[in-house]
C-alpha cells in the first residue's frame, strides 16, 4: 500500500522501491539517477509520458487512515499524502489492467514539494517523449492546467545595529522596527492580474535584551509572465529603501528565479487529444490557469508539452487531506483511454 510509505521530500527511498518493484513486474525498463528520479520505458514508437511525484510536503509517519463514505482521510495525525501518491497509484493501477502497450515513458520525480529539485536535474535528453501528462493538481477530474506561473524566490536581510536593551538602547537600530515599517508599506498578496507576492518567513533578534541586530525575510513572487517577476522584485526594492531611509540602516535584497511559467494554448493537439479521450466517458474538460508550480513547469521548459490534471485530492498539504474513491477510478477509466486512443491511434 503506497499510503503506508512515509516518503517526505529527500525521503522517498522506500516508496520509489515499491513503486520500481511494481514497475519492473510490468515490464519497465527502469533507470534512476543520482536524486533518486524514476524514469521508465516500455515500447516502441513516440512515447507519451506520465508524471507523478514521490514525496509528499510532510511526514506521514504514524499515518492512520479512515474511510469515510467515498473518501479516504487520515485519522487527523498527519497529512494523508495523497499530494501525490494519489497520482502514483492512478497511473499504477491503470497500467495493471491495461490490455494494450503503448510506448511509454513514466517519470517519478523527488523532493517536488521543495521546488521541483528531481524534474529540475533532469537534461533534455533524458526524456524522448514530446507530449505528456502529470497526474498531480488538486483538482476534480476533468481539470487540465494549460497555464502555471513561474516563481521567484526572496531573500531580504535587514541591518540595524545591536545594543543593549535597557543601559544602552539609544545606540542601537532596530532591524524588526525597521522590518515592520518595510512590511507595513507592503501591497496585498495580488500585486496585479497575474502575479502575487508573499513574504512567509521572518527569522531575527538574538535575546530579549538587545536591540535586534538583524532581519531575515524569506517570500516569493510568482507570475504568469516572466518578466515581470524582476520588475516586480525592483518595486518591492524601492519600498524598502524607502522605510530605511534616514534610519542608519542598511539591506540586502536577493532574488532569485526558481523555475519558468509555461502555457499550452488551449487549441493545442494535447487538449484536443484530452477532449476527444474524455467524451465517451461523459468527463468534462475544463481548460484552465492555476495559480501553482508544478513539474510541469520543469518539463515544458525541456521542449515536452505537457498538462497537468486534476485527480480528485482536496486539502492537499493539510491534516484535513482526503481523496475520494470514485474521483480516482474515474481518472483511471480516463487514463485508460487515453493510453489506448495513444496505442490503436497509432497502430
Amino acid at each position: 500500500m503506497l499510503a503506508a510509505k512515509n516518503s517526505p521530500s529527500g525521503e522517498e527511498g522506500a516508496l520509489a522501491a515499491e513503486v520500481a518493484s511494481v514497475l519492473k513486474g510490468l515490464g519497465f525498463a527502469l533507470k534512476q539517477d543520482c536524486l533518486g528520479n524514476i524514469i521508465a520505458s516500455r515500447g516502441q514508437g513516440d512515447p507519451l509520458i506520465l508524471c507523478a511525484h514521490l514525496d509528499t510536503v510532510e511526514s506521514t509517519e504514524g499515518l492512520g487512515i479512515k474511510i469515510e463514505g467515498d473518501y479516504i482521510k487520515s485519522s487527523g495525525n498527519t497529512i494523508l499524502g495523497a499530494d501525490d501518491k494519489a497520482g502514483i497509484a492512478i497511473i499504477l493501477a491503470t497500467l495493471e489492467t491495461l490490455d494494450c502497450q503503448p510506448p511509454l515513458e513514466l517519470l517519478f520525480t523527488v523532493q517536488e514539494e521543495k521546488g521541483m529539485v528531481g524534474s529540475k536535474a533532469l537534461e533534455p535528453g533524458d526524456l524522448k517523449a514530446k507530449w505528456g501528462l502529470v497526474l498531480d493538481a488538486g483538482e476534480p477530474v476533468g481539470a487540465v492546467i494549460n497555464q502555471a506561473p513561474g516563481e521567484a524566490n526572496l531573500e531580504i536581510i535587514i541591518y540595524g545595529r545591536g545594543a543593549h536593551a535597557a543601559a544602552n538602547f539609544q545606540d542601537g537600530i532596530d532591524a524588526l522596527r525597521l522590518a515592520a515599517a518595510f512590511i507595513h508599506q507592503l501591497p496585498p498578496p495580488a500585486l496585479s492580474e497575474g502575479a502575487t507576492f508573499n513574504l512567509g518567513i521572518i527569522q531575527g533578534g538574538v535575546a530579549t535584551n538587545t536591540i535586534c541586530p538583524q532581519v531575515r525575510l524569506l517570500g516569493e513572487i510568482r507570475s504568469f509572465e516572466d518578466a515581470r517577476r524582476p520588475v516586480l522584485a525592483s518595486q518591492l526594492e524601492g519600498l524598502l529603501q524607502s522605510a530605511l531611509a534616514g534610519s542608519g540602516g542598511s539591506y540586502g535584497f536577493h532574488c532569485r528565479d526558481s523555475y519558468s511559467s509555461y502555457l499550452v494554448a488551449a487549441d493545442h493537439p494535447l487538449i484536443q487529444f484530452l477532449k476527444r479521450t474524455a467524451a465517451p466517458l461523459h468527463i468534462e474538460v475544463d481548460v484552465h490557469a492555476r495559480f501553482a508550480g508544478s513539474d510541469a513547469n520543469i518539463l515544458n521548459n525541456l521542449g515536452v508539452t505537457v498538462v497537468n490534471l486534476g485527480i480528485g485530492v482536496e486539502g492537499n498539504h493539510s491534516f484535513e487531506e482526503r481523496v475520494s474513491v470514485s474521483a480516482m477510478e474515474k481518472m483511471s477509466a480516463w487514463l485508460q483511454a487515453i493510453l489506448k486512443d495513444w496505442y490503436y491511434g497509432r497502430h
